[in-house]
C-alpha cells in the first residue's frame, strides 16, 4: 500500500478515535470537564504518525468540531466550545500529538521514547489547558482564579491522563511489530 495513503487513513481512523473517546464520556458536574479517552487517543496519533500527521489527525478532529458536527465531549460541538473552560484543553489536544510524535520516534517506536513523549505531551496539554481553564473560570464567576487553584481543580484529571500516557506507550510496544511492517516503506 502506498505509504502516503496508509498515512491519511490512520490520520482519519485516528480522528475516529478521538471522536468515539470524547463522545463516550463520563459527565462531570459543571465547571468541570468529563473524563473522556480522547487524551489518549491523541497521544497515540502522535505515537504512530509522527508530529505532523499526527497533528493533522487532532486537526481533524478540531476542525470537525468546530463546523458543529457532535465529536466534543457528551455529543457536543461547535465553535463556542473553544470558549468554554475545556477550549484551551482542546487546543491542547494538536500540542500534545505534536509533541508526542516529535519526542517519540517512528524509527524504533521504543517504550522509553513513547513513554517520554506522552508525558511531555501530557504537559503540553495542561500547559495550554490550565491557563484557559483558570481565565475561563474567571470570566464566569467574576472573580480573579489562579493558576494554581485551576491545577488543584484538575489535578484527578492529571493523574488519568498520566495514565493514559503510559497506556498509550504500551500499545505502542504492542503495536511495534505491526507498525514497522507497514511503515517500512516509509523511512
Amino acid at each position: 500500500m502506498n505509504p502516503r495513503i496508509l498515512k491519511i487513513v490512520l490520520m482519519s481512523l485516528l480522528a475516529a478515535l478521538i471522536t468515539a473517546g470524547a463522545v463516550f464520556s463520563i459527565p462531570m458536574p459543571p465547571p468541570l470537564p468529563p473524563v473522556t479517552l480522547a487524551v489518549f487517543f491523541a497521544l497515540v496519533a502522535g505515537l504512530i504518525l509522527g508530529p505532523w500527521w499526527g497533528l493533522g489527525s487532532t486537526a481533524l478532529y478540531l476542525l470537525l468540531g468546530s463546523l458543529g458536527l457532535p465529536v466534543f465531549a457528551n455529543g457536543g460541538g461547535g465553535f463556542g466550545y473553544f470558549a468554554g473552560p475545556t477550549g484551551g484543553f482542546l487546543l491542547g489536544y494538536a500540542a500534545a500529538a505534536l509533541t508526542a510524535g516529535l519526542i517519540s520516534s517512528q524509527r524504533t517506536w521504543s517504550f522509553i521514547r513513547a513513554l517520554s513523549g506522552c508525558l511531555a505531551a501530557v504537559i503540553a496539554l495542561y500547559a495550554i489547558g490550565l491557563p484557559w481553564f483558570s481565565f475561563s473560570l474567571a470570566a464566569r464567576s467574576g472573580n480573579p482564579a489562579s493558576l494554581a487553584g485551576a491545577f488543584l481543580i484538575m489535578a484527578p484529571y492529571l493523574v488519568g491522563d498520566v495514565i493514559k500516557a503510559i497506556l498509550a506507550a504500551f500499545l505502542l510496544r504492542s503495536l511495534k511489530p505491526l507498525l514497522q511492517n507497514y511503515f517500512a516503506e516509509s523511512r
